[in-house]
């Protein structure tokens, strides 16, 4: 069945980062690669280490949670997730 957005009690609203996704997607580790698109949030699905960059900051301005558990959720949008620092599994959070 296609998607019906008259069945959608979401899709009239305004889309914000208080709301969760419509999308996700799994995501490869790379410290070279940004995310197309940038996420709106990652959600880790297998403890570890996350290494990330947010959004507005430069590449050398990284982000190190030495030790997150499933679930965790980081407090920024993100551009990349780095391959070296990341042990964990992480998916995206996605408006579109």
């Amino acid at each position: 069945m296609a998607y019906d957005r008259l069945n959608d009690p979401s899709a009239y609203r305004v889309q914000g980062r208080s709301f969760f996704g419509d999308y996700g997607r799994s995501v490869a580790p790379s410290d070279t690669v940004d995310l197309d698109p940038y996420a709106k949030a990652v959600i880790v699905t297998v403890a570890g280490s996350l290494s990330y960059i947010p959004v507005k900051n430069d590449d050398d301005d990284i982000i190190v949670f030495p030790s997150v558990p499933i679930g965790f959720i980081p407090p920024h949008t993100i551009r990349r997730v780095l391959l070296t620092g990341t042990t964990a599994t992480v998916v995206t959070i996605d408006d579109n």
